[in-house]
């Protein structure tokens, strides 16, 4: 019943497929890893259970939640209180109060933790100011965002201080960094993948711009499209203030979010994005780490180093139900991490024309009266022998190769 109210007071109609696989699944004793597409509500996949299922009359840490950036932790802690606002919650990132909330600790504890992993070691390990023994929950959300040696020796100082925690990972796939730690800790758990079970309503357009400048193709691609807001993500550093002022010069309504603004202005850039201030938004991968804002278009300005984070930054769009489009540069030097990602997205190939972005069609094959009668003429085996088929198709195209090369020199003589 709870659940059922907090949905209908968030407006949301229909739940997803991680939404109903963890309701299900939240009461059992095994730990639970949930994976899903990004921008497929994961984060009220567990809020809305857990919340349900918290004692507001016990005052100590009974849900623990990390996530890996510091706007993460402002955006989960803004969601749990829109869903409740009863509970005792602390976020802690960094740029917050040290003293003051260790000051706070050594009186009180709250109901529900949100942070970052160093803050959550800084306070649980090095401060040891936060208590952990009655916690229910352990949350691990944006996990392969997280995993590397410092979280791993982090979380290993961590876990023997939750008894009887319930652990909860949540992430886009399972990576090797994360395998040992599922290994090591989890045992038997309930693994709920509905990463087939999401039909997210993105198109991915492809362009393939060759040799040419990656710039003046982005200023091409924005004449022609007129976005709700646009994301840019660039890898290097270098680029992101060059393509920020390249657009500013274009008269653009365009912001440039990264870490170097530090945590308060990037908490006012968010909250300005929110509320629509700006069209564009050149950002670095720090934009693509689960931030929920309505986005129409994404665009790649260059493949990102991890090609992981391809998946990250093209899921800021066509989030829960909505449609959006991601755009692609494809240079000559792109073509090996593009080969990759087609395993992952069906890209369509578009071409930058005056009219605006077109689809390129592909020609169909033909084959001449001559390859046809070359085809003929190949000699199908009395008794079928193994690698039959694979031996045919060669002497197909070398027949249909011959075949062409006899109808060239026909026609140069």
């Amino acid at each position: 019943m709870y659940i059922k109210e907090k949905l209908k007071q968030l407006g949301y109609e229909t739940t997803t497929p991680i939404q109903d696989g963890v309701f299900s699944h939240i009461d059992h004793k095994k730990h639970l890893v949930g994976l899903a597409p990004t921008g497929t509500g994961k984060t009220h996949a567990y809020l809305l259970p857990i919340l349900e299922r918290l004692n507001l009359e016990q005052q100590e840490i009974q849900a623990i939640i990390i996530v890996p950036t510091n706007e993460l932790v402002i955006q989960v802690h803004q969601m749990l209180l829109e869903i409740d606002d009863r509970f005792i919650v602390k976020a802690y990132y960094g740029g917050s109060d040290k003293q003051r909330e260790i000051s706070w600790l050594k009186k009180a504890q709250p109901h529900i933790v949100i942070a970052t992993p160093n803050r959550l070691k800084l306070f649980a390990i090095d401060e040891q100011v936060l208590k952990f023994k009655k916690t229910k929950y352990f949350v691990l959300d944006e996990a392969d965002m997280m995993f590397d040696e410092d979280f791993m020796s982090f979380i290993d100082q961590v876990l023997p201080m939750l008894l009887q925690a319930k652990i909860m990972l949540f992430s886009a796939t399972i990576t090797s960094q994360m395998q040992p730690f599922i290994q090591s800790y989890f045992g038997q758990y309930d693994l709920i993948d509905t990463t087939k079970d999401h039909d997210l309503d993105i198109e991915y357009q492809l362009i393939n711009i060759k040799y040419q400048d990656r710039l003046e193709s982005l200023k091409k691609v924005i004449a022609n499209i007129n976005p709700f807001t646009c994301f840019i993500f660039v890898s290097k550093k270098e680029n992101q203030d060059i393509v920020y002022e390249a657009l500013h010069e274009m008269g653009l309504n365009v912001i440039s979010f990264k870490s170097s603004l530090g945590v308060k202005r990037r908490k006012q850039v968010i909250e300005e994005i929110k509320a629509h201030r700006y069209q564009y938004v050149v950002t670095s991968d720090l934009g693509a780490r689960g931030l929920d804002f309505e986005i129409s278009h994404v665009i790649h300005f260059d493949l990102p180093h991890h090609l992981e984070f391809f998946m990250h930054r093209s899921g800021r769009t066509g989030r829960m139900h909505s449609s959006g489009k991601v755009i692609t540069f494809l240079s000559v030097y792109d073509h090996r991490k593009v080969e990759k990602l087609r395993k992952l997205v069906d890209f369509k190939e578009y071409i930058i024309t005056n009219e605006g972005l077109i689809k390129k069609q592909r020609k169909a094959k033909t084959i001449s009266d001559a390859e046809k009668q070359a085809i003929k003429s190949i000699k199908k085996p009395g008794r079928v022998k193994p690698n039959y088929k694979k031996k045919n198709k060669i002497e197909v195209q070398t027949a249909k190769k011959q075949a062409r090369r006899n109808e060239l020199y026909g026609k140069n003589r």
